[in-house]
């Protein structure tokens, strides 16, 4: 749980690092302060424009500048920063960004990878190149430079150096054409390009690739056409989610399944994803369970989907076949009422004709009318 999310910071009276342009307050009233939402809006799937970590640039220059300019101690990485500087660097970010409750503990866990790892990268740059940052003052700098001195600081920079040559499984240190754009960022593009996400092993290839379409990077090959093998033989058997067809092409979740299978490391990252893979990283588990239950979860949404849209399609056939009941029943019904006026009709040609009521014949006979007898000597 990120610091002050659900509470107040363990030191109330601890002020942020913009001391002098925020009255002190705790990290819950930070967090609930109104005029964060006018503040720019971090969101991961960048919803109306919202920023992102490693995808946006300027969310990361914002940390650097952050730790930067307040850096007061010979802090040879993160781990010698004392808490109370952490804090007020976050409580700094804090008053900066917006971002829903919801996103607290990510936000909270990639900001704290983004500081870390600026910190180390800054410093041992300056280090190497023997070179004083502005940002470190000149007696500070003194103390570094004896500490990097001695033995046992010696000692444990060769071995950090042995151990980014190092080669576990055999197939050659880690290599990639990306220079230095990042992962998630060129994720996002090419997702601004194709209108959808690319799977892992389309963005391997995009970041492990020559422009003539050859690997620089063993590993990255074989765990990609190991993976497009296996998703392309589960798809021919099972059928990819949302395919009526079992012969398709394997979907971009059975390609990430597949992938990620293959690609754990035993530290707890996805091997050729770099920045990507915390993209949507919970810092409370390891990258690939939480990847993978990321995938479960949407192969599952996209098989309820297929579902719906299979007895939507359905739904439609049968009210369809309705519609053409309901028609065939009408039509019957006129066939019907044809048929009954021509029967009536000829029932009435085979009736005998009849006199019309009233009138008599003139030929018939008339009885004689009665006349009075003429009197007498008439």
């Amino acid at each position: 749980m990120p610091p002050g999310a659900n509470g107040a910071a363990p030191n109330p009276t601890a002020s942020s690092s913009r001391s002098n342009s925020y009255p002190q307050m705790t990290l819950n009233a930070m967090f609930n302060s109104p005029a964060r939402l006018s503040q720019p809006h971090l969101h991961p799937d960048k919803l109306n424009g919202a920023l992102w970590f490693g995808i946006d640039p300027c969310v990361h220059a914002f940390i650097r500048a952050t730790w930067q300019a307040y850096y007061m101690g010979p802090w040879k990485s993160w781990n010698k920063v004392p808490e109370e500087r952490t804090d007020s660097w976050w409580q700094t970010f804090v008053q900066n960004y917006y971002w829903e409750p919801q996103f607290n503990d990510l936000v909270y866990g990639l900001w704290k990878k983004e500081t870390m790892t600026s910190v180390g990268e800054r410093i041992s740059k300056k280090k190497r190149q023997n070179k004083k940052p502005k940002y470190i003052n000149d007696s500070d700098w003194t103390l570094l430079q004896e500490y990097w001195a001695t033995d046992a600081a010696k000692k444990k920079s060769k071995k950090a150096a042995k151990s980014r040559k190092s080669d576990p499984v055999g197939k050659g240190c880690h290599k990639h054409n990306a220079g230095p754009r990042c992962f998630a960022r060129i994720a996002y593009n090419m997702t601004q390009a194709s209108g959808e996400p690319p799977s892992y092993t389309a963005l391997v290839r995009e970041t492990h690739s020559r422009p003539d379409g050859t690997f620089v990077d063993y590993r990255a090959e074989e765990l990609v056409t190991q993976a497009e093998m296996e998703a392309t033989q589960l798809s021919n058997t099972e059928g990819s989610p949302g395919s009526p067809s079992a012969s398709s092409a394997p979907s971009r979740l059975m390609l990430n399944k597949a992938y990620l299978k293959n690609a754990k490391s035993k530290r707890g990252y996805v091997y050729g994803l770099g920045s990507e893979q915390f993209r949507e990283h919970a810092p409370s588990s390891r990258v690939p369970n939480g990847i993978s239950r990321n995938l479960d979860l949407e192969m599952r949404v996209g098989g309820l989907e297929a579902t719906l849209q299979t007895v939507t399609s359905d739904v439609a056939g049968v009210k369809q076949d309705v519609a053409g009941v309901k028609q065939d029943v009408s039509d019957m019904r006129k066939d019907f009422a044809s048929t009954r006026d021509a029967i009536n009709m000829f029932i009435q040609t085979l009736r005998p004709p009849q006199a019309p009521t009233g009138q008599t014949s003139d030929n018939q006979p008339q009885a004689p009318t009665g006349q009075p007898d003429p009197p007498n000597g008439i």
